[in-house]
């Protein structure tokens, strides 16, 4: 669970008046952030495209069914 400094609700997005960040934003604070990662952080939040274990997967030969 994250943990919400004293004083937000959860209501809503934000008090009214204030706008929503724009995708644009969204993204700048984002590399902002990233930034200040250390290496271990950055090796550990990295995504890769293949994933480094799955789900052993067997064949399973079953008899055929015979039309009754």
């Amino acid at each position: 669970m994250i943990a919400r400094p004293d004083g937000f609700s959860d209501e809503g997005d934000q008090e009214k008046g204030v706008p929503s960040p724009t995708p644009k934003e969204i993204r700048k604070r984002a590399k902002a952030i990233r930034k200040k990662w250390s290496p271990r952080t950055r090796t550990r939040r990295r995504v890769s495209g293949a994933p480094k274990w799955n789900v052993p997967r067997i064949q399973l030969d079953l008899p055929e069914e015979s039309p009754e």
